[in-house]
C-alpha cells in the first residue's frame, strides 16, 4: 500500500498556523527590539503606540510571506487570510487586556486590519514571488 497523503484541508490549515507562528514570533521579536530601543535612547512613552502598530505589520508581513512561500500559488489571497488569521488573537489579546472598546486608544480594530490586509498582501505577493522557496 502506498502512503497515504493527508487531505488537502488539512494541509491548507497547516500552512496557516504555521504562517500565524511565523508572524507571531516575528512580532514578540520586533516588540522586543524596540522596546530596548526605546529604553537605550530615553524615547518618551508616545512613540509605544507607534513601535506596536510597526511590530504588528512586521508579523502580518511575515505572516502573509510564510504563507504565500508555502502556499507557491495565490500569494494575495492566502497572505491576507494568514494576516487576518495572525489579527484574530491580537484582537482578543487586546480586548481582553485593554477592555471591550474597538476604538479604544492609538491603535484601533480598523487600523490593525487595514494594516493586517496591506502587510499580509504585500507578504503574500512577495512569498509567492521569492525563488527557491523552503530547501
Amino acid at each position: 500500500m502506498g502512503r497515504r497523503s493527508k487531505p488537502p484541508v488539512q494541509r491548507r490549515f497547516r500552512v496557516y498556523i504555521a504562517s500565524v507562528a511565523a508572524g507571531a514570533i516575528s512580532s514578540v521579536t520586533a516588540l522586543v527590539l524596540f522596546a530596548l530601543l526605546s529604553f537605550l535612547l530615553k524615547l518618551p512613552v508616545g512613540y509605544s503606540g507607534f513601535f506596536s502598530l510597526l511590530a504588528f505589520g512586521i508579523g502580518c508581513l511575515v505572516a502573509g510571506f510564510s504563507a504565500g512561500m508555502l502556499k507557491r500559488q495565490g500569494g494575495l489571497a492566502s497572505g491576507i487570510a494568514a494576516a487576518l488569521l495572525f489579527t484574530l488573537p491580537v484582537a482578543l489579546i487586546g480586548f481582553v487586556l485593554g477592555g471591550l472598546s474597538i476604538t479604544a486608544g492609538e491603535l484601533n480594530l480598523t487600523g490593525k486590519i487595514i494594516v493586517a490586509v496591506l502587510g499580509g498582501a504585500v507578504g503574500g505577493v512577495l512569498g509567492v514571488n521569492k525563488n527557491g522557496g523552503f530547501k
